[in-house]
């Protein structure tokens, strides 16, 4: 047993996971969110921060304007306990392949969870949440997608989202077909940004613009939406590392963050008595509707 708990490259574990967690980073990005690196307890409510601008007010000399640029805070329940785990037994794979498949699980099973997160949080785009008027929505088949569409959603962006950030989220079969667009490729290329070389969309309408292959429809063909980033709450934290009586043979738990963002998991790491090593990642998330400030791309 020892010889492969020996093999586990606890700082490649860390690399992977911080690595995996950054490859989906801009889709949380398009969130207003809050994360929490000390552990929490399912169904605690934490609040997520909606910042609004200032507005520009008559000043009398000598005399404070009334400060009306607030950072809110509005609660969100950690309401969904997810974890992913992942085994080996001893002399199943060789010793020296083992840190790197012991790493690359940890690192599968963070991804699955934040996509987990996303998925969640993207599910909250309905048009019960945000309208189903002309001006929450644009009606384009993904084949019909293309330049002049854009224009039409920038204006719908512009007139219905306030805020200074947002951004322009897509599926595969939407910005497939912007990919495919010949005019559209030589404009951006011919201003340095070759998605046809690198397979990722630049800024779209002076948008930051994203793909994500797993953009549900929402029961109502949903291929996309402009997001303003308090459209959307989430809340993510990692469960407090507390041992109960069913999680025995512990030989090591400790949070792993990823620096830039905070965004962080709990790692727990077993072992039996039969030679079987676990693994296993769990986080803490809640998702909630914010601002009014979405308008969805949808088929039909």
């Amino acid at each position: 047993m020892a010889t492969t708990i020996s093999t586990i490259n606890e700082s490649l574990v860390d690399q992977r996971v911080v690595e995996a967690l950054r490859y989906i980073l801009p889709v949380f990005d398009t969130f207003s969110y809050r994360v929490d690196s000390e552990g929490k307890i399912k169904d605690d409510v934490v609040y997520v921060p909606i910042a609004t601008d200032p507005t520009a007010q008559s000043k009398t000399a000598g005399t404070a304007v009334t400060a009306n640029g607030t950072v809110t805070g509005t609660s969100v329940t950690l309401s969904s306990f997810y974890a992913a785990g992942w085994n080996a037994t001893e002399g199943s794979i060789a010793g020296n392949l083992f840190e790197n498949y012991w790493a690359d699980k940890a690192a599968g099973a963070i991804y699955s969870l934040a996509k987990q997160v996303v998925d969640a949080a993207l599910a909250v785009i309905t048009a019960s949440n945000f309208g189903d008027d002309a001006d929450d929505k644009m009606v384009v088949a993904p084949a019909d997608f293309g330049q002049a569409d854009l224009g039409i959603l920038w204006q719908k962006a512009e007139d219905k989202i306030k805020q200074r950030q947002k951004s322009l989220g897509l599926n595969s079969s939407y910005a497939g077909q912007l990919m495919g667009d010949s005019n559209l490729g030589l404009v951006l290329a011919t201003s340095g940004n070759s998605f046809i070389q690198t397979g990722v969309l630049p800024s779209l309408l002076g948008l930051p613009a994203w793909v994500y292959g797993g953009f549900p429809s929402n029961s109502q063909n949903l291929g996309g939406a402009v997001i303003g980033k308090a459209a959307i709450l989430v809340a993510v934290a990692p469960p407090a590392p507390l041992a109960s009586s069913g999680e025995g043979n512990i030989v090591e738990r400790r949070i792993i963050t990823e620096p830039n963002s905070g965004i962080s998991a709990l790692y727990t790491m077993w072992a039996d008595g039969a030679g079987t090593v676990s693994g296993e990642c769990a986080l803490l998330y809640g998702v909630a509707k914010g601002q009014d400030a979405v308008v969805r791309i949808v088929s039909a």
